[in-house]
């Protein structure tokens, strides 16, 4: 007896041309005895076989982006600071609106490895110190204009020098010219190699303008649609750019707002009235699983909710009063009562396990009431501390109210004043002396720390300067080295632990929730919504 069997055939072994004629046939209602028809003719004489390929194809028709119908989004915050210029933004809502309208030279996937966008290629010198950017061919803006070098390197230019209003110009701050060097390619030459800067680069801010742009209460880019509506703390609408050179812009419509109350946001959700909700909160996630037609979508992250103390003005410029609050704050609760798992602990600085260069070897600080009274009466402060909060993430309330409970057992006073989420970066952060805070995460650590803690950083919230901190961030940029990169990596993170005021409970995930029908995000850990991605890809599956 022979112990040949036949190849069996699936969808995947058929070329373009024969997917591409089933696929149609299949959009067109063809039924399993058409498809037996067409694949005998294609020599394919197995019914099994057949049949194999039938179920194949109509699994991948099912997964194929269809065009047509409008989502509406809404995140928890939004406000008189909502822009379109992509160098000051701020919030999710900034971020997801730019990836809508505008398109940047790389782009990043859930890797987090920086792949082509408007940037067909790209190279490092041997030296480190010029990347060179070929760039695609065809693109157009929204008015028609082709996009070409002298847009990129004006654009970029934007975030270079201390005259810039660039939030991420110290993730730039060693670029000392970009300029053009061909007829569709430019350069970026740096004072020091920086092996992290395409997936700089694929970050929110460096979306690429039209040269010479100055109006921004109504902007061309390059993105898969275009403006229709935009009113800073009221909504966005985007409708499809006819000339997008890639894949994407699927939806009629996308309407995008804030509802900064959680609970509003997620009746919202469950009566209809939006598709996708920004930041479910962890005790409304039964709720979402158990309704139909409604999904919680759930990314891993190094995200964080932290309280940023401001170590320029009093009371934070105490560190022996800012180790105290470090040492009343209950981790274990936060990520196990308040986040229901959907989360880590954290330990007083920015780099957790999702990071490559998380380092392990710094003691996890726990709550420990003895030693927070030390610190406390060590720092000889007394009378009540302030800590500002509002829902600008899961836990982002609880943490403060955690840590008023247990100050309290050791005699002192912590009052959290709690605020709504409208207007709050531009009025609170960046400005009390004690505030909640909730941080994306950055593709690398390096981009991380050298938006939030680097001394001259715009998002430095903690408002400390460390020089060996700022010298081991810009020295490590060129190390690829892994034992010297990884020891470096750890002294950084450990002088934040003990010295900034970064009081940092949890990473959290990003748990989003989405109508059953909506499709195409990718799982970007780098925000809500995919990271910010969710205009190019999604669709409706009607």
């Amino acid at each position: 007896m022979s112990n040949f069997k036949p190849k069996q055939v699936s969808f995947d072994d058929l070329n373009a041309i024969e997917k591409d004629n089933l696929l149609t046939a299949i959009r067109r209602g063809a039924s399993r005895r058409d498809v037996l028809k067409m694949m005998g003719a294609l020599g394919v004489t197995s019914a099994a076989a057949a049949t194999g390929i039938f179920a194949g194809a109509k699994d991948a028709w099912a997964q194929t982006p269809k065009r047509g119908g409008r989502l509406v989004i809404a995140h928890d915050q939004h406000g008189p600071n909502d822009t379109l210029d992509p160098q000051l933004y701020t919030s999710t809502i900034d971020y997801t609106r730019g990836r809508m309208f505008y398109g940047s030279l790389v782009r990043l996937g859930p890797d987090l490895v920086p792949q082509p966008e408007l940037a067909e290629a790209f190279e490092v010198s041997s030296d480190g110190k010029v990347w060179t950017f070929d760039l695609k061919k065809g693109v157009t803006f929204h008015d028609g204009s082709s996009m070409g070098p002298d847009d990129v390197v004006w654009t970029m230019s934007r975030h270079l020098g201390k005259e810039s209003k660039s939030k991420a110009g110290s993730l730039v701050d060693y670029v000392t010219e970009w300029k053009k060097s061909g007829p569709n390619q430019v350069q970026a030459i740096l004072e020091s190699p920086n092996v992290d800067l395409p997936t700089i680069l694929g970050t929110f801010h460096f979306k690429i303008l039209k040269k010479d742009t100055t109006d921004f209460s109504k902007t061309v880019g390059t993105g898969p649609y275009r403006i229709k509506e935009f009113k800073p703390g009221v909504r966005s609408i985007g409708t499809p750019f006819e000339d997008y050179w890639g894949e994407g812009g699927y939806l009629d419509e996308i309407e995008m707002f804030g509802i900064g109350d959680p609970v509003a946001r997620l009746n919202a959700f469950l009566n209809g009235d939006i598709q996708v909700m920004g930041n479910v909160t962890s005790k409304a996630i039964p709720q979402v699983e158990s309704a139909d037609g409604r999904e919680i979508f759930s990314v891993p992250s190094g995200a964080y909710i932290n309280i940023a103390a401001r170590r320029d003005m009093a009371p934070g410029n105490n560190n022996d009063l800012v180790l105290a609050l470090k040492h009343l704050m209950d981790r274990e609760r936060v990520v196990k009562g308040v986040l229901k798992g959907q989360g880590g602990l954290g330990n007083d600085q920015p780099i957790g396990p999702a990071y490559a260069d998380h380092c392990s070897d710094i003691p996890q600080r726990a709550l420990d009431p003895e030693k927070a009274k030390f610190h406390l009466k060590k720092s000889g402060h007394t009378g009540p501390i302030e800590i500002v909060a509002a829902e600008v993430a899961p836990g982002s309330v609880e943490q403060a109210l955690f840590l008023q409970r247990e100050a309290k057992k050791i005699g002192l006073d912590v009052q959290v004043k709690k605020v709504t989420s409208d207007g709050y970066w531009g009025a609170v952060w960046l400005k009390a002396p004690l505030c909640v805070v909730s941080w994306n995460m950055r593709p690398t650590a390096n981009v991380m720390m050298s938006l939030a803690f680097k001394g001259d950083a715009k998002w430095n919230e903690t408002f400390y300067k460390s020089d060996k901190f700022d010298d081991l961030l810009v020295k490590s940029r060129a190390v690829t080295d892994p034992g010297p990169r990884k020891q470096m990596y750890c002294d950084m993170q450990e002088i934040i632990h003990n010295e900034y005021g970064c009081i940092l409970p949890a990473h959290r995930n990003y748990v989003d929730g989405i109508a059953s029908n909506v499709k195409g995000i990718p799982k970007v850990p780098l925000n809500a919504f995919g990271g910010a991605e969710l205009p190019v890809g999604v669709w409706l599956d009607s």
